[in-house]
């Protein structure tokens, strides 16, 4: 059902910005390409949730991701009732001839690239002319310095929780508003940031986390390129 989850579901809150995250994706990338069925790929699609939904509007969805296991990778795409092709690769070298794709998205993915450039230079090979490039909820932030917070954040948790000090990151952690808009221009496309806000209470709580942590929290949305 996802991204649909119960309220009683812990990580209820993250999943209601995925599903207004989705809506964008639906109105903002999809129209301009949306004449029959499309040809979709998902780069780090995880579970393949969003291929899932794809393929139950009847598109032609390929799901991408370097992780096999049936919670939260490839092999758990094997219980939807809808089946679509699931490639296990590394979205920084894809074994796909170019431009064959009308949307290719990066759901939730592109923060664990080392370099997003190059990611972002090959996501647009497989795109036919006219097509949409999707960068969906990743980690946003106006200024470097509060995303690298919270990356020293989150390491300093792993350290004291697992007592392992040299942690390696599989990426840069978190995008800034800026680097997207100079991807965009190096990348030759038009592209515009649509923010999920969501409800007013969640929005509340990140103004408090900002007192709290004494940085910008992050922030989620979608960013669309064609």
């Amino acid at each position: 059902m996802l991204p649909v989850v119960s309220q009683g579901n812990p990580r209820a809150a993250e999943w209601r910005i995925r599903r207004e995250s989705y809506a964008h994706f639906q109105q903002r990338a999809l129209p301009g390409v949306w004449q029959g069925p499309i040809r979709a790929l998902d780069l780090g699609a995880g579970s393949g949730w969003l291929s899932h939904r794809l393929a139950s509007f009847g598109h032609h969805a390929v799901a991408v991701d370097r992780l096999d296991d049936e919670v939260d990778g490839l092999g758990a795409c094997r219980h939807y009732p809808v089946t679509f092709a699931v490639v296990e690769a590394d979205f920084d070298a894809l074994p796909f001839e170019a431009a064959q794709f009308d949307v290719v998205i990066l759901n939730g993915s592109l923060h664990y690239s080392p370099d997003p450039a190059a990611t972002l230079a090959e996501a647009k090979r497989m795109l036919v002319a006219g097509g949409s490039l999707v960068v969906m909820d990743s980690p946003m932030f106006a200024h470097p310095r509060d995303g690298q917070a919270m990356v020293d954040a989150q390491r300093h948790a792993f350290t004291a929780h697992y007592g392992i000090t040299d942690v390696i990151r599989p990426g840069v952690g978190f995008l800034t508003y800026g680097d997207l808009e100079r991807l965009a221009v190096d990348l030759g496309l038009q592209a515009r940031f649509f923010p999920s806000r969501g409800p007013l209470g969640w929005r509340f709580r990140r103004q408090l986390s900002r007192l709290q942590l004494r940085r910008a929290p992050a922030a989620f949305g979608v960013w669309v390129a064609q």
